[in-house]
């Protein structure tokens, strides 16, 4: 039995038991009914609502597997397979072509790689990362000045408002020099 069929049913026995409707009591269980008639159109409106959305939303799920039907996976290449979104990507300049490739870290620890572009075997030496790395270890002139951010220097702070001549600087290192 829906909401509305019980409804009706209260409502005919209300007005089966011939309860004055003039008296406190009478009256308070009409309005009783006749609220729960509203309320139980409102849920039945409701339910035919939720139904035509409900059909919706299915006949959207369909399409969107439809979709993947049409989806193979001979499709996709081994190397987007393995992509992980959340590891660290590391930008590798090919030496004989100058192609851009992305690697993560995965395929730098396997040591070498092919270069998509030319074909160039690219060897990585990670055994410099190993252990402390400063810029100490890299050869002079491998890394140009201009890839250096200048944020990555510390600021040096004077005790005094004025910066240090650099002539009092040598004055003092020729001082000690005499000695």
């Amino acid at each position: 039995m829906t909401v509305t069929e019980r409804v009706a049913y209260v409502r005919g026995l209300f007005e089966g038991f011939e309860v004055n409707v003039d008296k406190k009591e009478g009256r308070l269980f009409k309005e009783i009914i006749d609220l729960l008639e509203d309320m139980a159109l409102s849920i039945t409106d409701l339910e035919e609502e939720n139904e035509a959305l409900q059909e919706v939303i299915d006949a959207m799920i369909e399409d969107i597997y439809d979709d993947d039907d049409s989806y193979d996976e001979e499709d996709v290449e081994p190397d987007d397979m393995a992509y992980d979104p959340d590891s660290e990507l590391f930008e590798v300049v090919c030496p004989s072509c100058g192609e851009e490739i992305y690697v993560d870290e995965a395929a730098l620890s396997q040591g070498s790689i092919a270069c998509p572009a030319c074909g160039e075997e690219l060897e990585f030496d990670m055994s410099a990362l190993d252990g402390d790395f400063s810029l100490d270890d890299i050869p002079e002139g491998d890394i140009p000045e201009d890839d250096i951010p200048a944020d990555d220097f510390p600021e040096i702070e004077f005790d005094s408002d004025e910066e240090p001549d650099a002539e009092d600087d040598l004055d003092e290192d020729d001082d000690t020099d005499d000695d």
